[in-house]
């Protein structure tokens, strides 16, 4: 009698996969966004699951940091004659600034094969909504400037929220040996925010105003897969 443990072939049998994503990627603001900010580096993490049939659904957050910001006035109310920040103790204030935000949704799509070798992998296209929310960021850690601080700090970093709608196409890979399991392709987005602040303090302008705002960049994910046990088999 002999037991053994069987393999699941991964190249030629469709497999149901649970899984978790870490992404990252960076997009170039488009429309009103791009007025405000520059380009957005990402990074993010999602669980999703791939059925037999190459269905693909999941949920993913997204956090987008590091744009330049490009908001006219901002500021202006506290700058001195040499467009410097003075900071609580007189000194002149060494401040970061940055937008951010983060992206939160469901996304569905399907995985189409480009041949027999790998019918795990192939072509990816995924949509995605969800909640989209984004503001200006400032870092000052050796300063204390009270302005910038809560509860003040709303009047300056630009709030604003809604929701978005995005798509994605790229190359979906399920390594043969479960080892290299990975995405890569172009994503956009478009979204209808709302500004959440009443009042700006530099400009004293109300921001009432809707937006749209939308982005088109690159998203690369490293892919962890939980795969099912294949059942046991004997020979008699």
């Amino acid at each position: 009698i002999h037991l053994a443990q069987t393999t699941r072939d991964v190249a030629s049998t469709p497999i149901r996969t649970p899984h978790i994503s870490v992404t990252s990627g960076g997009f170039l603001p488009i429309s009103d966004l791009n007025s405000r900010y520059g380009a957005f580096a990402t990074v993010g993490a999602a669980f999703g699951v791939k059925n037999t049939s190459n269905k693909y659904l999941g949920f993913r957050l997204t956090l987008i940091t590091g744009a330049e910001v490009q908001e006219p006035n901002l500021l202006s109310n506290l700058l001195t004659p040499d467009g410097e920040i003075i900071d609580n103790e007189g000194r002149v204030a060494a401040i970061s600034i940055s937008g951010r935000g983060a992206i939160i949704g469901f996304h569905g799509g399907k995985i189409i094969p480009l041949s027999g070798t790998n019918i795990n992998s192939g072509i990816f296209l995924r949509g995605g909504l969800g909640s989209i929310h984004h503001k200006i960021g400032f870092d000052f850690t050796e300063n204390h400037i009270t302005q910038l601080e809560d509860p003040y700090l709303e009047g300056y970093d630009r709030l604003c929220w809604g929701f978005y709608t995005s798509g994605f196409v790229g190359y979906w890979h399920m390594g043969i040996s479960r080892r290299v399991n990975a995405y890569g392709g172009i994503f956009g987005f478009a979204s209808r925010t709302t500004p959440l602040r009443s009042t700006n303090f530099d400009t004293g302008i109300p921001d009432t105003e809707p937006r749209f705002d939308a982005g088109l960049g690159i998203e690369f994910g490293w892919v962890l897969h939980f795969y099912k046990r294949a059942p046991k088999e004997y020979w008699y």
